[in-house]
């Protein structure tokens, strides 16, 4: 999802995608009030990244920006918001969009594309029978544009027009670049990997997701921008949003919306950092197959924790010495993942007492994943097939491209590979599927084929939230969580209303028999509730 403020700052609109329709929600932010919905069913396929809205001066019309996945024509949707009817669409073939970012200039509609060292402005109206033309084209800075499509993200940039700002976002900085002066503005290191940026129309004010929860909000000055608030939220992975005044920030994030008032802030003092704070990641946990233990991690920390689900109490503690991708539990044996093999622990192999720690010296085998001299980049998350056959994990590049690897967990024998937009796989129960699901609660789902072939991806039409039977993120005695956030039994009896400090995504939930665990980054520890309809 993504959001649009009017030309006038009264309107805010959100834009998304699910499945083959689009939606775009408008607030009068005077009466907090719904303006508007459009919806439209698109007949083709999915599209690539987050879609971004643009509103006419006069508010009746509202365009669409977004590309498809397959290709990398940009496609711009003219809908006339009263009626909800699609008055235009074009599509620019070839082009590669510097960011899907689009702004109102008069009665028209605005884009840019980018080249090797070139900034490309485009214009269409927001009447029928428009057509995009070029109408300007600018100097970039020549090391940060790429223009290989392999190379590009559609969120790795910002544009804007007036007074000619260009937002850079790549490993793990964020740069502010003065097209007509050709100077930086802000260079400013820790942040996330492509983090969430936005300018106010004026440029007075710029904005940044950080590696943590924060978002950051910077101010201009004579020299540059400087730090002029943090913006503290309970979201993942923050996006951030500047009013065309300058005078609000909307940010989303964890299906909530927040505005902030930037007169409000008070600039921190020059003796705090403006480094990004480490960012909180989520945890990893497995149950094993008769429900009595689980095994969890913070994810890429060393440790991971056995837990006794009869009495919740630590039975053993593991020094993996290796950052933790994925574990999964097996009768007596712990298996943990990690970047370029996989370690086991039997349990059964010594009397533990309750409190216990061992480390890579006490575990009883190490598989080395092959071929990962071909693997660039880090692994993102990782499974285990319920039989301990089979170990599924994604990898990520310099690019940003992520890869789906499966191999058997015997050998460390790479049996098959895709590319994929999800981050954190997971077997189905009966190890027949992997499903791959992102942060946005989009699911991949791949056919294993017994293990012995490329996977085969099968079409992303699955709804995590809501998951069909043989989902990994779905009970199988019928347990569910709302979407407003309460627990469900068998019978839909409501048991329990998770408190928001607990609320995530279902890719933060596992479920086992009547337990679930609550995974999300925000928490000092796993969550494990066990459940009694």
């Amino acid at each position: 999802m993504a959001l649009g403020f009017s030309p006038d700052s009264r309107i805010l609109s959100s834009v998304g995608h699910r499945d083959r329709d689009l939606f775009v929600v408008s607030w009068d932010l005077q009466t907090g009030a719904v303006a508007s919905v459009v919806r439209w069913e698109r007949p083709t396929q999915r599209v690539v990244g987050v879609p971004s809205t643009a509103h006419s001066v006069d508010g009746r019309m509202v365009g669409v920006f977004y590309r498809y996945r397959d290709d990398a024509d940009i496609t711009i949707l003219i809908f006339d918001v009263a009626s909800g009817v699609c008055v235009d669409s074009h599509s620019i073939n070839g082009d590669i969009p510097l960011s899907n970012d689009i702004w109102t200039y008069g009665g028209s509609l605005r884009f840019a594309t980018g080249g090797a060292t070139t900034i490309t402005i485009w214009e269409v109206g927001f009447t029928s029978g428009a057509s995009p033309t070029k109408v300007e084209t600018l100097t970039a800075p020549e090391p940060h544009l790429r223009t290989n499509h392999n190379e590009r993200r559609t969120d790795d940039a910002r544009f804007l027009p007036a007074p000619f700002r260009l937002a850079l976002a790549f490993f793990n900085r964020v740069v502010v670049w003065d097209v007509r002066n050709s100077k930086y503005l802000l260079h400013h290191t820790g942040t996330a990997s492509y983090p969430k940026m936005t300018f106010s129309s004026d440029g007075r004010f710029f904005a940044c997701s950080t590696a943590g929860s924060e978002v950051y909000l910077w101010k201009e000055s004579p020299t540059g921008y400087i730090l002029h608030g943090i913006l503290a939220t309970s979201a993942d992975r923050p996006s951030p949003l500047l009013s065309p005044n300058g005078e609000s920030i909307a940010v989303f994030g964890d299906r909530t919306i927040r505005l902030w008032r930037t007169r409000g802030f008070i600039a921190p003092p020059s003796s705090i950092s403006t480094q990004a704070p480490q960012r909180t990641r989520n945890f990893v946990l497995d149950f094993s197959s008769d429900g009595a233990l689980a095994a969890t991690a913070r994810q890429r920390d060393n440790t991971v924790t056995v837990l006794d689900l009869g009495s919740g109490a630590p039975q053993l503690t593991i020094d993996a010495s290796m950052g933790v991708c994925g574990l999964g539990v097996t009768g007596n044996t712990v298996v943990v993942i990690g970047d370029r093999k996989a370690i086991t622990w039997n349990l059964s192999a010594g009397d533990f007492a309750f409190g216990t720690r061992v480390g890579l010296e006490d575990s009883s085998r190490t598989i080395n994943l092959r071929d990962c001299d071909q693997r660039f980049g880090c692994i993102l998350g990782a499974s285990i097939s319920t039989d301990s056959g089979h170990i599924a994990f994604t990898v990520q590049n310099d690019f940003l491209d992520v890869f789906l690897y499966i191999d058997n967990i015997s050998t460390g024998k790479d049996l098959g590979w895709g590319h994929t937009r999800g981050h954190i796989p997971r077997f189905s129960p009966d190890g027949c599927d992997i499903w791959c699901a992102n942060r946005g609660g989009e699911v991949e789902v791949w056919r294993v084929d017994g293990g012995q072939k490329a996977l085969e991806c099968l079409e992303q039409t699955v709804d995590i939230e809501d998951p069909p039977e043989g989902s990994p993120w779905g009970s199988s005695r019928g347990y569910r969580v709302t979407n407003d956030w309460w627990i469900l039994g068998p019978d839909g009896k409501r048991l329990l209303m998770l408190p928001p400090p607990w609320q995530s995504d279902a890719v933060q939930r596992v479920w086992k028999g009547q337990f679930l665990a609550l995974l999300h980054g925000g928490l000092s520890e796993p969550v494990i509730l066990e459940l009694d309809p």
